[in-house]
Order: structure tokens, then sequence, then C-alpha cells
């Protein structure tokens, strides 16, 4: 047996053992091998890969030595890239994730991962650029659009944050979190027939019964804040149909304390209201993006 052929086995064996999931022998199988090839790029990789699932420090230092050795394979770059983010290395990932752009530049999963990683060392104004590049190669691309509305959230431009989830909701009519980051921002925007509008969409989409209770909160919201009580109250009376855990017992008694003076129990203070309304909607987005991650 020839030490190449020898070499191929090593790294075979490295590799069936860390897709079973046996990282800590593929380590200590990789870094045996490299005692004899310490140039060698997929033992290297597969040390490296092995370093991120166990948590070590040095996992980034084996695939920094890869990409020397192998400076155009994009499968390496994009390794590195993900054990520079797992370090909180957020500046170097998003280098790392540069030179992925490069060498398959028409990629737009690659420019997606290069914006998150710019947003995540606390450069959001550098993630729009990759985020419209990405939407260049692949307009109806779910991920770009939705990051792009999470960026212009958080950089405080509303109206294109707005925009992009309008973008994604005529692409995927049916998109929950689409319909919800409308309803939000047209709320944020003061465009409230805009917000009703959302979250009786949102009403005919879910396919979950239990979710329509959010999107009853949401409308309720939107007419307290332009001061329509008496809808209001229509809109809390259907919610508590529906509402099998009581959480809109306060909002109607407040809501009823609004329209007739007085309540049946004591109404707590708008704060409280307003706070509970918010937490719902906080409630119904993580519970849909935590599906989406799924």
């Amino acid at each position: 047996m020839t030490v190449g052929s020898g070499r191929a086995d090593i790294i075979e064996k490295a590799r069936a053992l860390y897709e079973r999931g046996d990282f800590e022998r593929c380590r200590e199988l990789a870094l045996d091998a490299l005692a004899d090839s310490p140039d060698d790029a997929r033992l290297l990789q597969l040390a490296g890969n092995a370093s991120v699932e166990l948590g070590r420090t040095d996992a980034a230092d084996y695939l920094e030595r890869a990409v020397s050795v192998a400076p155009d394979d994009l499968e390496l770059w994009q390794d590195l890239a993900d054990a520079l983010l797992e370090a909180d290395r957020h500046s170097e990932a998003t280098t790392a994730l540069r030179r992925t752009v490069t060498l398959r530049p028409d990629d737009a999963g690659g420019l997606i991962d290069l914006a998150h990683a710019a947003y995540a060392a606390g450069r959001p104004e550098e993630a729009v650029e990759p985020l419209n590049e990405a939407l260049e190669r692949d307009p109806a691309n779910p991920a770009a659009l939705r990051a792009l509305v999470e960026v212009h959230r958080r950089t405080g431009r509303t109206e294109d944050a707005l925009a992009a989830a309008r973008q994604l909701a005529e692409r995927s009519p049916d998109d929950v979190l689409a319909q919800i980051d409308i309803a939000e921002l047209s709320l944020a925007l003061d465009r409230i027939d805009d917000a009703v509008s959302a979250y009786a969409r949102l009403r005919e989409i879910h396919d979950d019964p239990e979710h329509e209770i959010y999107s009853y909160h949401g409308m309720i919201q939107a007419e307290i804040r332009r001061d329509r009580w008496r809808r209001a109250l229509e809109l809390a009376i259907d919610a508590t149909r529906v509402d099998r855990l009581g959480r809109t017992t306060d909002v109607l008694a407040y809501v009823v304390a609004q329209v007739f003076g007085v309540a049946a129990r004591p109404a707590p203070p708008r704060s409280q209201i307003d706070a509970a309304l918010v937490a719902s909607q906080a409630e119904h987005r993580r519970t849909h993006e935590e599906s989406l991650v799924a």
C-alpha cells in the first residue's frame, strides 16, 4: 500500500467518524495523521470541523492552515467562516465569507452569509449591499428578503423594511412572518389600515387555530391606537371566544371601561394593556421564527 492510499484510508475513516457524530475519535485520528502529513488540507479540515463540534478553541487554527494549503477551495473557506463565527470572531469570519463570494460570485447563499456576519460584527450598514446583490442573483430568495427586512428594521429604515416585507409577501402570499412584519412595520409608521389588513390576512392563512388569538390582539392594538373603542370592543369579545388561556381578559376589561366607563372587573392601566399586546405579538413572531429554523 502506498503512502498516499494509506492517508486516503485514514481520511475516509475520520470522515465516517465525523458523520456518525464521533467527533473526539475523528479529531484524534486526524491529528495523528497530521503528524506525518502536516499540510494535508482534508486532514486539517476534519480536525478543524471536529474541534468546532467539540467546542475547542483551536478549531479555526486548523482551518486557517487548510485554506493556506488550498486557497481556492470553497468548502474550506465556508468551514473556516463557520468556525470563526462559532468563536465570535465576526470580523475575521466576514473576511472568510468575502473569499467564498469571490470564489463563487453567483452564489446567493454566500452573500446572505456575508450579510449575517457583517451584522453580527456590529456593522449592519455593510449587510445591505450583499443582500441586494443576492437578490439581483435570485430575486425570489426568501432568506435574503427576510434578512433585508431585519437589517432595515434594526437600523431604523422602517420604510425600506416595509418595502422588503411587502416584496416577500408578493412572492410568498402565505408567508406568515412576512405578514407579521407588514403588520408591525405598518403600525410603527402609523398606517393603521394597512396594519389591520395584514392582521386580517394572518387570520386567513394561519393553519393553526390556536394562533388566531395573535391576529385578534394585533387588530385590537391597532384600534386602540386610533381610539376606535367600539371596534376594539367587538374584536376583544371575539378574541375571548378563541382565547383558551384567558390572555384577553384584562384587555376586554380595559376596553369595556373605555366604552362604558365601568367594567365587571377592575380595569388595568393602559400601560399594562399595551405591554400585554406587545408581548402577544412578540410571542407570535417567536413561534414562527422557531418553526422556520426547525
